[in-house]
């Protein structure tokens, strides 16, 4: 990679970066486009984002992506916010543009175009429980909702912000049964009657299933799992446990290759070389 003055920078902030494969996976395209670019991994806490963000446009960044946690906080320190961020209340995709900085989600497209090239799902007939009620599970949340999921249980340790994600969804598709649950309640016989399964927490990140708040023995092999987390080349215990079912599994690395693809066409607007992507991310 040769760096000069000319070197357009992106970055991905979040909080932790230092497993993220989006800096090898976005430099390969890079590369594989002839674009001076560099991508680089910015770790930055809570505290730390609105100076991050104000870096960004300091440094002359082209953009960046965001990760956990700060997808939410992003969305109400930028500049402008697209259609897809506006709806959702979150922000996965920043582009910087005649001094200013636009907030995009490329989370939901990403995770739809993973799901359908994994599966041939009848989304009208595929009810969905979602773990978590972050920028990512909005961003997963919406997405369904749009391709006509008949129900969408959201999970989460904080029942306010389950039920914020719960309003959003009845406000914008009244045709979507929506509901919010604690962590602790019971959402055995709710899995039972699901089609889709949804990990949208960094549960599971550093391989523990036991702090994961779902029966597993519920799942069946008409289910369909999907953890939105990635261990490397190392499956989620979740997805193992899936796999142990019977169930059919879909990792993160799948809906990180689509949404980095739909981020790469939007900081530099050319068509993204999805495969050169997806031999990055699978490489060891």
């Amino acid at each position: 990679m040769n760096i000069d003055g000319k070197t357009k920078l992106v970055g991905i902030l979040g909080d932790p970066v230092s497993h993220s494969l989006s800096p090898r996976m976005q430099n390969a395209a890079f590369a594989a486009a002839g674009l001076n670019f560099c991508y680089v991994p910015l770790s930055v806490s809570h505290k730390e984002l609105p100076a991050a963000i104000e870096g960004l446009r300091a440094m002359r960044f082209r953009g960046a992506n965001v990760t956990i946690p700060h997808k939410v906080a992003a969305a109400k320190l930028l500049d402008c916010l697209d259609e897809s961020a506006a709806r959702t209340g979150a922000v996965n995709t920043i582009v910087s543009s005649g001094g200013g900085l636009t907030g995009h989600n490329t989370d939901g497209a990403g995770f739809i175009s993973a799901l359908t090239e994994a599966t041939k799902l009848d989304f009208r007939r595929a009810p969905a429980v979602i773990f978590g009620a972050g920028g990512a599970a909005r961003s997963v949340a919406v997405a369904l909702a749009e391709k006509g999921v008949p129900r969408i249980a959201i999970i989460n340790r904080t029942m306010e912000k389950a039920s914020d994600l719960k309003a959003l969804l009845m406000l914008e598709f009244p045709q979507v049964e929506a509901f919010a649950i604690g962590f602790k309640e019971d959402c055995a016989d709710l899995i039972f009657s699901s089609k889709l399964l949804i990990n949208a927490t960094s549960l599971g990140m550093d391989g523990d299933l036991k702090r994961f708040p779902m029966a597993v023995d519920k799942l069946t092999e008409d289910h369909i799992v999907c953890d939105l987390v990635y261990r490397g080349a190392k499956e989620t215990p979740l997805l193992a446990a899936a796999r142990e079912k019977g169930a059919t599994s879909m990792g993160g690395l799948a809906m990180l290759l689509h949404q980095g693809a739909a981020s790469f066409k939007l900081w530099t607007g050319a068509e993204p070389p999805t495969e050169i992507m997806r031999s990055a991310l699978e490489s060891k």
